[in-house]
């Protein structure tokens, strides 16, 4: 794969055109490892990132859906590994992370060396996802009242990945959304004391809009970013923060512009050009073993 660039925090959403997001990914040189978490979150599932990930291996990576407390157990992870996932995605479990029901989970993809990309942090809800695609005039596809789905944001406190890490010291745990409101100081010690937790940057990929003329800086949020990560000390977190964008395959037009977002926020920080090589690709090549 050639590219200068891993977002490491991609959605498939339902009925994405996956060729038109592939084909802006590769205008951008942007690697995308995605995801389809199903019907709670208007995503696709994992036979869909197969079949993408078959279909474009130049492009895309695929990072498996593992449901916790909702049916999965150490034996998808194994069925996923031999379908060609490099990673797991982890989202809306029925219980805490680092419940002691899940650690065959995870002691399973430590033994295959499969990343697993942890949302942490309050999540969005479904009822409003669902109510944005209709209103948007994109496909919704069938599902129970989300009231039925059981999802409490408390379940993903960035804490419950600490001690993930600690029990199972070589998985790669990455953490979501790194510096976004109300995980910023845990956050940043979680990734400090253990080795083997990382976070993504997703929370920072909107300091471009675009307009008639494209795309173009908006200054009010780079500064707002700025605020919450200098703070933070990225400089020295560097080779331990992840390129990601948190987009969905149908959003492919904001591709581009994101990367472009943040590779002003890294100028703005100081990131010198290595750093920034590790954020954008070199960190996440690694992890998810594409060198």
């Amino acid at each position: 794969m050639d590219a200068e660039c891993l977002d490491v925090h991609v959605h498939f959403d339902y009925g994405a055109d996956i060729a038109a997001g592939v084909e802006a990914a590769r205008r951008a040189g942007i690697l995308l490892a995605v995801s389809g978490v199903g019907p709670m979150f208007c995503g696709e599932g994992n036979d869909a990132v197969e079949d993408a990930l078959r279909k474009y291996p130049d492009t895309v990576i695929g990072m498996g859906y593992v449901a916790l407390g909702r049916g999965d157990s150490a034996d998808t992870v194994d069925d996923l590994h031999r379908r060609g996932f490099k990673g797991l995605k982890v989202i809306a479990p029925k219980k805490d992370y680092d419940d002691a029901e899940y650690f065959p989970i995870y002691a399973r993809a430590e033994e295959l060396g499969m990343p697993m990309l942890f949302h942490t942090g309050v999540i969005a809800r479904s009822d409003t996802i669902i109510e944005r695609r209709a209103a948007e005039g994109k496909p919704v596809p069938p599902h129970d009242d989300p009231r039925t789905f059981d999802i409490a944001s408390r379940r993903m406190e960035p804490m419950c990945v600490d001690t993930i890490a600690r029990a199972f010291p070589k998985l790669n745990c990455i953490m979501a959304h790194f510096g976004s409101t109300g995980r910023r100081d845990v956050s940043e010690g979680i990734i400090k004391w253990n080795p083997n937790v990382y976070g993504d940057l997703t929370s920072f990929s909107s300091a471009y809009e675009i307009d008639a003329e494209g795309w173009h800086i908006e200054k009010k949020y780079l500064e707002g970013y700025l605020s919450i990560l200098r703070p933070l000390h990225p400089e020295r977190l560097a080779n331990k923060l992840l390129y990601g964008t948190d987009s969905e395959v149908s959003r492919f037009e904001y591709i581009a512009g994101k990367k472009a977002s943040h590779k002003a926020l890294y100028d703005a920080l100081g990131l010198d050009e290595e750093q920034q090589r590790g954020v954008f690709y070199d960190t996440a090549a690694r992890l998810l073993g594409l060198e």
